[in-house]
């Protein structure tokens, strides 16, 4: 699932409870993401936008609707306009 602000897209994906940080590979490019979990790809594409890299970033945190964790991949978006889509695949 993905939501946006005018400033950052956020993607969220449903992770085991016993993921750390050093489990998680993620590729930031200008146009393009690529995020890896135990060397699975969650999700490898083209972004909806333009991404200023040095504010993107990744969380591993309790999913706030229940049980277990999820990875929170934000990706600050270089101009205000609303994203069609998260990632292209």
């Amino acid at each position: 699932k993905w939501s946006q602000t005018d400033e950052e897209v956020d993607i969220k994906f449903a992770v085991s409870s016993d993921i750390k940080a050093k489990n998680v590979k993620v590729k930031f490019g200008r146009n393009k993401i690529e995020v890896k979990v135990l060397d699975k790809i969650l999700v490898s594409g083209e972004t909806g936008g333009i991404v200023t890299l040095d504010e993107c970033t990744y969380t591993i945190q309790d999913d706030k609707n229940g049980g277990g964790r999820e990875l929170c991949v934000t990706l600050g978006k270089k101009d205000e306009y609303p994203w069609s889509f998260a990632v292209k695949e």
